[in-house]
């Protein structure tokens, strides 16, 4: 893991993420991309300066943004850490995914509000789309009042065959963070299954992907979500990764609007990968 990508609205909530990304880059030695998205009434990068002076009130978010920049910017590099820092222009259209691979980025690291919703409150549309269609991982953190830990991390997973190579690598980042993962199975009415069965089909899937030994837990709920949050916070966890699936179909449980429902819901730092990682 050599870098992440921090976007920020210089929130709070982005700061509490820039914090959490300087802890991570300190122990995998990373470089930090701080990244701020302004929207733009055209495409800025085509325009000459003389074109620029049209956009006054533009101009002017540009140049607080800079300054909000530089001040995040300072903080880490007094740290001895490779930092960068970046304005992202965008006029609604284009989206940041391709950035993702052409900066060859690691991990997405974001801050959540978190009280009324996901969609509004995760620094707007662009980081969004971030989380639903990223092939990389996703990790969400809320600000607390007590240090970060990041030691037993729930992996929810559905032993599906299309998820194993997503499961190899949030296993493996989980690791390199520090962390350790305890594999979750939700069983749901909708999709039922015998535990015996469950066990089955789990020895199989780690059989196949798993390099470390893992125990299965088992968890009954109404729903993939409501056994999440039930079972996280019954076993004192520190985090929450899932895998999700690109597509929402009906018969797909770990859509990203699962994610989005746990980091609305849940009072602990969500890990989401979409299960068409690329093996790096």
């Amino acid at each position: 893991m050599k870098k992440l990508l921090v976007p920020t609205d210089f929130s709070p909530y982005a700061d509490a993420a820039l914090d959490f990304a300087i802890q991570l880059a300190q122990k995998v030695d990373a470089e930090i991309l701080i990244m701020h998205v302004i929207l733009t009434p055209v495409n800025w990068v085509k325009l000459t300066k003389e074109q620029e002076k049209l956009y006054p009130d533009t101009l002017e978010v540009i140049r607080k943004a800079k300054v909000e920049l530089s001040t995040r910017k300072s903080k880490v590099s007094s740290l001895g850490l490779e930092v960068r820092e970046l304005i992202h222009f965008s006029d609604g259209k284009e989206r940041l995914i391709k950035f993702l691979s052409l900066e060859n980025i690691d991990m997405v690291i974001m801050g959540s509000h978190g009280k009324y919703g996901f969609k509004s409150h995760v620094l707007g549309s662009n980081t969004y789309t971030v989380l639903r269609k990223s092939e990389i991982p996703v990790f969400i953190i809320k600000p607390g009042d007590k240090a970060f830990s990041f030691k037993k991390v729930i992996l929810a997973t559905d032993f599906k065959e299309d998820s194993g190579k997503a499961f190899q690598l949030l296993g493996d980042t989980i690791r390199l963070m520090g962390g350790e993962p305890e594999l979750l199975y939700v069983n749901t009415p909708a999709d039922f299954l015998e535990d015996e069965q469950i066990r089955e089909i789990g020895a199989d899937f780690l059989d196949k992907y798993a390099y470390y030994p893992h125990e299965i837990h088992i968890y009954s709920a109404y729903n993939v979500e409501r056994g999440i949050i039930q079972y996280a916070r019954s076993v004192d966890a520190d985090a929450v990764a899932l895998i999700t699936h690109g597509k929402t179909d009906l018969q797909q449980l770990f859509s990203p609007s699962v994610t989005e429902n746990l980091v609305t819901y849940l009072d602990k730092p969500v890990i989401s990968l979409n299960v068409t990682a690329k093996e790096h």
